[in-house]
């Protein structure tokens, strides 16, 4: 309750929203629809995989189901420092799906385990009316969450716009973190989704209160003396909406929340993984050879299973509304343009992203658990003789979490970045000499009116000061 908001608010926070709504469909197919492939096939392995071996503890259906749940949570935090370091961004299509399947995939598994957890009761009869209730109760949690996390920013939103240019930076951080993590307390007070509730308020709020990060400077005299900006506060607000997307802080507090931010996640990270090293060897964790191999191996086979059949469920759906966005294009352009437009251009290409194979090879290595999955684990209920309620096998689900935990940061998380350069995703090698090259190229463009589209002409300076010239096409070579 304390360590988790701080990390899931940052991500929903700093997560490039551009790059995400293009990156759409394979994003939501790999976080809602993956998370569920992805719980079912790790509690089946893991249900008959303790089945098939007579000196293994047999894992109930209800756990395995936990268990999948739980250890579906992705924490991509090693991937994607691996991919900052090889020089990738929040524009990349590998980080922003990355990204933002752990996003809203942390969402969609706390509410998806949450639901499973009311399950671990001896008094509770397993059948179609309970499936029905467990649905109805997960999609009340998942939508009721998201309301409650929308109203919250909305309140934000209106807030600051009242407050614009009234309070000192300081006073604006405090007051955004304060708005942020009410939506949680909210939905954790009535055993609803936190997770869900803030990660709705952290998008919307970055939209709405936080806006265009890039404000302008502030005006100054002819000494360089900022001119103060009280005066037009007032009608700067009125002239602004309320959801006008411009923002109502001050440049300064706009550049210290993301800063804010990061610290705190990254302080509440490292505690979780602290605690994690100091009790792993502990006597309440019940450690055997058998179990961890196979909730890792389950883990592993789960994740593989669901990139594959998720990729390619996204590039169905990515090619077919490529293919209606072309036709649309070609419908309504075609009589205008003529014979003599350019057909490459602007034909729906920009819907969504395909997945390829080494794409996937990429997400099956980023499927790393961390403090999400254990955190998770940790709120599993004890068996209580007296009520019939909670999990007699709490000490073998935390063994199995954190004997996963430490296989895919260890070894899938450290393989990450010679993986990336096997399959030349990695950045391509510049020489200083090919770098000092282009920047003496000089680069000019003249459009033709009719139908030539952008016409280039590409001047590049050798080493011995001779010109070459070089216009659409042809290749500019360098010595």
């Amino acid at each position: 309750r304390v360590m988790v908001p701080p990390i899931v608010f940052e991500a929903a926070l700093n997560i490039d929203k551009r790059s995400f709504s293009k990156m759409s469909i394979p994003i939501m197919i790999f976080a809602v629809w993956g998370t569920f492939m992805s719980t079912i096939c790790t509690a089946a392995i893991t249900y008959y995989g303790t089945r098939a071996v007579s000196w293994c503890v047999n894992m109930p259906f209800i756990e395995s189901l936990a268990f999948g749940a739980l250890i579906s949570s992705i924490d991509p935090i090693a991937v994607l420092s691996v991919l900052s370091n090889m020089g990738m961004s929040d524009k990349d299509p590998i980080y922003v799906l990355i990204f933002g399947e752990s996003l809203l995939n942390d969402g969609v598994a706390i509410v998806l385990f949450q639901t499973l957890v009311h399950f671990m009761d001896e008094k509770i009869v397993i059948d179609g009316e309970a499936c029905w209730l467990a649905t109805l109760h997960f999609l009340v949690i998942a939508f009721g969450s998201v309301v409650v996390g929308l109203t919250c920013a909305v309140g934000a939103t209106i807030y600051f716009w009242c407050m614009k240019g009234i309070q000192t930076p300081l006073v604006e951080v405090l007051m955004f973190l304060c708005w942020a993590f009410i939506p949680y307390y909210i939905c954790d007070g009535i055993d609803w989704s936190g997770i869900v509730a803030i990660v709705a308020a952290g998008y919307f709020m970055d939209i709405y209160v936080i806006g265009n990060r890039l404000e302008q400077e502030p005006k100054t005299d002819l000494n360089g003396v900022a001119l103060a900006a009280e005066k037009n506060v007032v009608s700067s607000r009125k002239r602004l909406g309320v959801f006008s997307q411009e923002g109502f802080l001050s440049a300064k507090a706009k550049n210290h929340i993301g800063f804010v931010t990061e610290i705190n996640s990254t302080l509440m990270e490292t505690a979780i993984f602290a605690y994690l090293g100091i009790f792993l060897l502990n006597r309440r964790y019940h450690w055997n050879v058998v179990l961890p191999a196979i909730a890792v191996a389950a883990c592993i086979l789960s994740r593989s299973i669901t990139v594959v059949f998720s990729s390619t469920l996204s590039n169905i759906l990515t090619r077919m509304m490529r293919s209606a966005g072309t036709r649309k294009l070609r419908n309504v352009c075609g009589g205008i343009l003529g014979s003599g437009s350019n057909p490459n251009a602007s034909t729906g290409n920009d819907t969504g992203v395909v997945v390829d194979g080494r794409m996937q090879i990429v997400l099956i290595f980023a499927g790393l658990r961390g403090a999400m999955s254990f955190a998770l684990v940790e709120t599993v209920p004890m068996y209580d003789a007296s009520t019939g309620e909670g999990s007699r096998y709490k000490p073998e689900l935390k063994a199995m979490t954190s004997a996963c935990i430490s296989f895919t940061v260890f070894v899938l998380g450290g393989y990450t970045y010679y993986l990336l350069e096997k399959l030349g995703l990695g950045p391509m090698g510049k020489d200083e000499e090919s770098l000092e090259m282009v920047s003496l190229i000089n680069v000019e463009s003249d459009e033709e009116p009719w139908g030539g589209g952008l016409h280039h002409r590409v001047t590049a300076v050798s080493l011995d000061g001779n010109e070459s010239n070089a216009e659409d096409d042809s290749i500019v070579k360098f010595y």
